[in-house]
């Protein structure tokens, strides 16, 4: 079951890339605002549907104020780096930053703080898992770096493992399970500050650049709700499977399953080397997940 869930957990983060995607081809104003649009939306769904969820009945602990809002800021931080590290820099090298810090950071977490196992075949499993992930997403190796780059994936990366991090902290060290709470509040503080963003620097054009057309406004609806689906599934998945495996498995199949979707849906060509990334992030994951059964039956 928990596998299962897994799996969902991976296709609905897929098809959240796919539409905002979409929505922001559809988007009817400046393209540099799609994504703080879509961070304020999107926020404010999943706290409806957490609050729904835990029958508009709030109980957070001091603790779980702390780590959600710490977390709102870094997903904050996730949504503003990545859209500098894409206007600055090669895909490629964003993708790679970003997975990394979404593994490596909460599977170092797990194994210093909580002391979870972390096996050679891990390791190398997932050292093969970034370097696919830079042949999968690698379109066009002559993009320039420009100023700011490295320090934007940078903090992408940190903000992309620490937002994994504290979701599994807060499930970790509370005496009572607030998931529900730590998401609602998670979003809440990222809504409000990309909202707050948004409202400094377009103050006389705040309405326009919230204008949806038609087929941008069910994108972003329906994209809304799949991120709330998905955190919500991603909770209660933490805490049931190795961190490691987790985050390594979630992490590189969307990008996987995103560029597939590129490729049968948007006719984006996939060049020798995409597909080469694509057979041996299969590989280790499939050895991620059950190496060392694998390994006893070769032997």
């Amino acid at each position: 079951m928990t596998y299962l869930l897994m799996g969902v957990v991976v296709l609905l983060y897929t098809a959240q890339s796919f539409l905002t995607r979409l929505f922001s081809a559809e988007y009817p104003g400046d393209p540099r605002h799609a994504s703080p649009v879509f961070s304020v939306v999107s926020g404010a769904t999943v706290v409806v549907v957490s609050l729904f969820m835990c029958g508009f009945h709030f109980v957070a602990s001091p603790l779980t104020w702390l780590l959600g809002i710490i977390n709102g800021f870094a997903l904050l931080l996730y949504n503003t780096t990545i859209i500098k590290a894409s206007q600055t820099g090669p895909y490629s090298v964003l993708m790679v930053f970003s997975i990394a810090g979404g593994i490596i950071i909460p599977t170092l977490v797990g194994a210093i703080a909580f002391r979870d196992t972390l096996t050679p075949l891990k390791v190398i499993c997932i050292l093969v898992v970034l370097v696919s992930v830079y042949l999968i997403s690698d379109k066009d190796s002559r993009t320039e770096k420009k100023r700011g780059f490295w320090l934007a994936v940078s903090l992408l990366a940190i903000g992309n493992g620490a937002f994994g991090s504290l979701l599994d902290v807060q499930q970790r060290v509370t005496a009572v399970a607030q998931k529900e709470e730590m998401v609602a509040i998670t979003f809440a503080v990222c809504s409000i500050c990309s909202l707050a963003m948004l409202l400094f620097e377009q103050k006389k054009n705040f309405l326009t650049v919230m204008k949806q057309s038609r087929r941008s406004l069910v994108l972003l609806s329906v994209a809304s709700l799949v991120v709330a689906g998905a955190i919500h599934i991603l909770t209660v998945v933490i805490g049931k499977i190795d961190l490691a495996v987790l985050y390594t498995f979630y992490n590189s199949a969307v990008l996987m399953l995103s560029v597939l979707c590129s490729f049968l849906f948007l006719r984006e060509k996939l060049s020798l080397k995409n597909i080469i990334g694509c057979i041996t992030m299969c590989a280790a994951l499939v050895f991620m997940m059950g190496g060392d059964t694998i390994l006893t039956a070769l032997r």
